[in-house]
């Protein structure tokens, strides 16, 4: 005499062969209970579609936990109400002390919450409720500030902004990178810079020395036969002097190895000679500081 009722899901198959899914809703009536009633539904699209949300709903949650990049979502004031592991990783707070406990400008250095927050009300980078790629600085959990790439856009739900997501890409691998290839340039362009300065220093000097030998070897000649006349063969013994002191700056011209510089008028710089000439340690002569 108890009241009976029970609902639950069959599959059936139509006379045509198709199997569908049918709901059976069977309860008491009267108070005897020996009379039932049963009521069938055809459910199978609502059940094919509670199907596919189910499926589309597990795969979006595996693919946010699943991303390499970093992905936060808030509501309208700030609250984290999603954080994945990489964000874990990224950021260093653990899942159960972020989730609607932490609120996001605690993941930006200084203003970057607002200034983010700036972005994503004006219409610069696509319309409003849309922002990025930004390069931002963030914060870890243990204090340290590290660089990172940030887009971020609204949430709406029927028209009205509901929520935000950002996504954070780590930089400083990248940057790490970056300067130390920009630092292999520089070297390879000083070390180019370097092998040119050789190659000029070895032709001006072979070219050089031959026509210095010969300054002074006749300047020499010359103050022998100026004997009786002392004033040109000071002269002469003076052109030998300094064709000797040339003679020298091109054998130091011959040994660069390195590139050098040194001041020179103003703000100019030339090349430094004896810094620049290989094992010579010697200072240079009083006329050339």
């Amino acid at each position: 005499g108890e009241d009976y009722s029970k609902n639950f899901d069959v599959r059936a198959r139509r006379k045509d062969g198709e199997v569908r899914t049918i709901n059976c809703s069977v309860s008491s009536l009267g108070t005897t209970g020996r009379t039932m009633l049963m009521v069938f539904r055809d459910v199978s699209e609502a059940r094919r579609t509670r199907a596919e949300l189910v499926k589309t709903k597990t795969f979006l949650e595996s693919l946010i936990e699943n991303s390499v990049d970093a992905i936060v979502a808030t509501d309208r004031k700030g609250t984290i109400i999603l954080y994945n592991r990489a964000a874990e990783r990224l950021f260093g707070w653990r899942v159960s002390s972020v989730l609607q406990k932490m609120n996001v400008k605690h993941v930006y250095y200084g203003d970057g919450a607002q200034e983010v927050g700036r972005r994503l009300r004006s219409d610069e980078e696509g319309g409003v409720g849309r922002a990025g790629p930004i390069r931002m600085e963030a914060i870890h959990a243990s204090g340290d500030c590290f660089p990172i790439s940030l887009t971020a856009a609204y949430i709406y739900e029927n028209g009205i902004h509901t929520s935000t997501f950002g996504i954070f890409t780590d930089l400083s691998d990248r940057e790490r990178v970056e300067r130390e290839l920009a630092l292999a340039q520089q070297r390879i362009a000083v070390g180019e810079k370097q092998a040119l300065i050789a190659e000029l220093a070895g032709a001006a000097a072979h070219e050089l020395n031959q026509p210095l030998t010969g300054v002074m070897g006749y300047s020499e000649l010359l103050a022998r036969k100026l004997v009786d006349n002392p004033e040109a063969a000071e002269a002469a013994e003076s052109i030998h002097r300094e064709a000797e002191r040339m003679a020298e700056i091109v054998r130091k011209i011959g040994k660069l190895t390195k590139y050098e510089t040194q001041s020179y008028v103003g703000k100019q710089r030339i090349l430094d000679l004896n810094r620049a000439s290989a094992g010579n340690n010697e200072k240079p002569p009083e006329g050339e500081r």
